[in-house]
């Protein structure tokens, strides 16, 4: 379903970010900086990588719980090809640290290979063990990979996974992807499933802000960026803009 733009205020553009700091070479005063922008803008998600759930949990835990913000990581991050016992120890580890939201990565050769009972196999792991920990599990399908009908069969076995959200890419793969073909695919193929699965649109290209207010008019559940914050500065212009 669209959503009028103008008529969102800062907080509800804020309740639809996934602010996410995920540089490998990143530095602890990047993920204070992260967290002192999740006090400030009140996201309705941080993702950090795993080494630094625990360090955000001590920093912004109580604040997260008291303001229903996830503390989450990429599982099997970014390439998927993990163990499937080394997935799910990645995201027991996880969830003993803290987190409560976990975004696994799916193993695309095993979707293009069209070995679906493995592909499926390890969302349900993933998905289930999420659940039963009362926390959000995700799924990154890597659409820069994918043809659209394996886009399609990947959405569908995620959403009859049990997933909260197919997660459209890592942002590390072929560049211009997703778009919003890639989003109406992903869309239609959920309202044919007739599941709550949402969709969370991560890898966003540029013009980054535009394209995020775009994909939230259009209806995208959850936005996966680290521009959050400029994201929500950028309201008032962007109304302008959307609606010249």
């Amino acid at each position: 379903m669209a959503v009028d733009i103008s008529k969102l205020n800062r907080h509800d553009v804020a309740r639809k970010l996934d602010f996410a700091i995920l540089d490998k070479a990143g530095l602890e005063t990047d993920i204070l900086k992260g967290c002192r922008d999740v006090q400030e803008y009140n996201f309705i998600a941080f993702h950090v990588l795993p080494c630094w759930i625990a360090f955000v949990v001590r920093q912004i835990g109580s604040f997260a719980r008291e303001n229903a913000i996830e503390i989450g990581a990429p599982v099997s991050f970014p390439y998927g090809t993990a163990l499937g016992s080394s997935k799910a120890s990645e995201a027991e580890g996880l969830i003993e640290e803290g987190a409560t939201a976990l975004d696994m990565v799916a193993n695309i050769g095993w979707l293009k290979d069209r070995r679906f009972d493995l592909y499926e196999a390890e969302c349900r792991e993933h998905i289930g063990l999420c659940h039963d920990a009362g926390i959000n599990g995700k799924v990154i399908i890597e659409i820069g990979y994918l043809s659209d009908e394996q886009i399609a069969t990947a959405t569908q076995i995620v959403a009859q996974a049990g997933a909260d959200f197919v997660k459209t890419a890592t942002g590390t793969g072929p560049p211009g992807r997703p778009n919003f073909h890639d989003y109406q695919l992903i869309r239609d193929t959920l309202d044919k499933t007739g599941t709550s699965t949402g969709i969370k649109v991560s890898g966003i290209v540029e013009p980054r802000i535009l394209n995020a207010y775009s994909f939230i008019r259009l209806g995208a559940d959850r936005i996966g960026t680290r521009a959050a914050p400029q994201i929500v500065q950028a309201l008032p212009r962007v109304r302008n803009n959307l609606y010249l």
